[in-house]
């Protein structure tokens, strides 16, 4: 129930965002700090705090592959939000020296128990094989649910495009 709730969220949700929208206050701003407490979390390697801040039963939509050479395929559009960062966390951790996520704000929104916050995402990554450090932009959508008063990440879908980090790719 929860995942296909979500899934009708974000594609009613999907519609075009502003270019410029207003700095997110009240709730708006909670859930906008939740994102940002997560991806920080994921920066400094602490996978314990971040899936902390994933709803039960939340989703990742997965429209390709984060990463090439990590061998296999993704089976269907959605994975389990917390099962994909229990995975892929250590997985990244291992193969690189650091990996930072720097979220940016687009926009923020809340009405009732669901939230939607729209980042521009910048990944910096220096890989444990002593490749150039890669940075990547891209978009990403988090829907958040509002459980005992506590905003949860429910959803997260994003555009970004496949990056190499070194996994399976046969290089040293």
């Amino acid at each position: 129930m929860i995942r296909s709730t979500l899934v009708l969220a974000l594609v009613l949700l999907a519609g075009s965002l502003p270019a410029r929208a207003a700095p997110p206050a009240g709730p708006a701003a909670d859930a906008a700090a939740v994102v940002t407490a997560f991806n920080a979390a994921i920066s400094a390697r602490n996978l314990e705090k971040a899936v902390a801040h994933l709803a039960p039963g939340g989703v990742q939509f997965s429209l390709k592959p984060a990463h090439t050479g990590m061998g296999g395929g993704q089976v269907g559009l959605t994975t389990d939000l917390r099962a994909h960062w229990s995975m892929i966390g250590p997985v990244l951790f291992s193969a690189t020296k650091s990996y930072s996520r720097d979220v940016a704000i687009l926009d923020a929104r809340a009405e009732g128990e669901v939230a939607t916050v729209w980042t521009v995402t910048r990944t910096t990554t220096a890989r444990a094989d002593g490749a150039a450090p890669r940075t990547d932009e891209f978009r990403e959508i988090y829907l958040l649910v509002r459980t005992e008063g506590t905003w949860r990440i429910g959803a997260v879908a994003d555009a970004r495009a496949p990056s190499d980090v070194g996994i399976g790719s046969g290089k040293p």
